[in-house]
């Protein structure tokens, strides 16, 4: 299945107020300041080649593509798309879009990678277009809990098959109360206040849905 290259629909923004950045603001603020820049990856240390979480990413994607049958991946957020294109170029088959909030960030890959897709996309508020499955690495633990449900549900909205996400399995779940851009804290989706059935796979980072069954679940908790 091929990835629409269509404009995200876009849903009701929800302003924070004169006290609180935004989403693009605070990540555009990361990307701007070099906040997260302390290794290779203006993405920070998570995206740098032969860190744990790319990794262990990597051999999930290398596992899951063959074994659900992926033709189609929308990469969410995708950074600065360090380390992606070493698994793309194992899977030729899969079409490949990378969205992220950040505009001069997409700008940037745009230059960068010149034979990829990516597209500005802000999750929180626009549906993407569908995909066999959506890779959601180390973005839910930097946004609000409201936010976290909001992009959840935009994902369910899409129509995409599978979603593959950052979950921290056995935290508590706190909401974000720090106010700095680079902010974050663990967060177990299968626990209150999201209480997402088992996953297909899960383990200390990564987990594994089936995103018909993540709607439901929302259906079930609407806050």
């Amino acid at each position: 299945m091929v990835l629409g290259f269509g404009w995200p629909k876009r849903l009701e923004k929800r302003p924070y107020g004169e006290s609180h950045p935004t989403n693009r603001e605070r990540f555009t603020r990361v990307f701007e300041t070099r906040r997260w820049a302390t290794g290779e990856s203006v993405s920070g240390p998570g995206s740098d080649h032969g860190s744990g979480s790319v990794e262990h990413t990597a051999r999930l994607l290398h596992r899951f593509i063959p074994e659900l049958g992926v033709r189609s991946i929308a990469d969410i957020p995708c950074g600065d798309f360090h380390w992606m294109g070493d698994v793309l170029s194992a899977h030729p088959e899969v079409a490949y879009v990378g969205y992220d909030i950040v505009e001069p960030l997409i700008a940037r890959n745009w230059r960068t990678h010149p034979g990829r897709a990516f597209a500005v996309l802000d999750v929180v508020a626009e549906v993407p277009p569908r995909a066999d499955l959506i890779l959601c690495k180390d973005l839910v633990n930097h946004l609000y809990e409201r936010d976290v449900r909001a992009a959840l549900k935009n994902m369910v909205a899409s129509g995409s098959t599978w979603l593959l996400i950052t979950s921290n399995t056995g935290y508590e779940n706190l909401e974000l109360e720090m106010l700095a851009p680079g902010a974050s804290r663990e967060l177990d989706l299968a626990a209150p206040p999201y209480d997402l059935p088992p996953p297909i796979h899960g383990d200390h980072y990564l987990s594994l849905w089936r995103l018909e069954d993540v709607g439901r679940a929302l259906a079930r908790s609407p806050r």
